[in-house]
């Protein structure tokens, strides 16, 4: 069995980090209380508190990386829980929505930007860019990266080898 061809580029939606930080900052007010007040009876509630908090940056953690993760291999683009084939695109489509859209006009956004994003999400995640893409049934979808330089980059030339 061939072991899967590394990716060309990703990024992994949210930290796991996170997963750490919740129970050192719960052992930090734990150890706060007692030095500060030198209570200890109530250790167990801040240590369920930190439980709770624990899990639910569990599920924003399991659901950001599901989700807001981008993955581009030789053969397929997956933005979030949506797959496309390299094959399947056609092109990328030229134009970037404006750095400041509250202060743009309507006609200073490209077509693209009001098609439909990747992901099965309704919106681009946020802290992502847009990059149109056609594919070749004529449709035209979002696929969006923190870095979507890098995604174009990452892209184009795997475009030009199939075309």
């Amino acid at each position: 069995m061939t072991a899967p061809a590394p990716p060309l580029y990703a990024e992994r939606g949210l930290s796991r980090i996170w997963l750490v930080l919740v129970p050192l900052a719960t052992l930090a007010m734990i150890l706060t209380q007692w030095l500060l007040a030198g209570r200890t009876g109530e250790w167990w509630i801040w240590l369920f508190l930190g439980l709770a908090t624990q899990g639910f940056v569990w599920l924003q953690v399991t659901a950001g990386r599901t989700h807001v993760s981008v993955e581009l291999t030789e053969h397929e683009l997956r933005c979030g829980e949506e797959s496309v084939p390299v094959a399947e695109i056609g092109r990328i489509l030229p134009g970037k929505a404006p750095d400041h859209p509250k202060r743009a006009a309507p006609e200073d956004f490209p077509a693209w930007t009001s098609a439909r994003p990747m992901g099965r999400l309704s919106q681009i995640p946020r802290r992502r860019y847009g990059v149109g893409l056609q594919l070749t049934d004529g449709s035209t979808v979002q696929a969006w990266a923190r870095n979507d330089y890098a995604l174009r980059a990452s892209l184009e030339p795997l475009l030009t080898k199939a075309g």
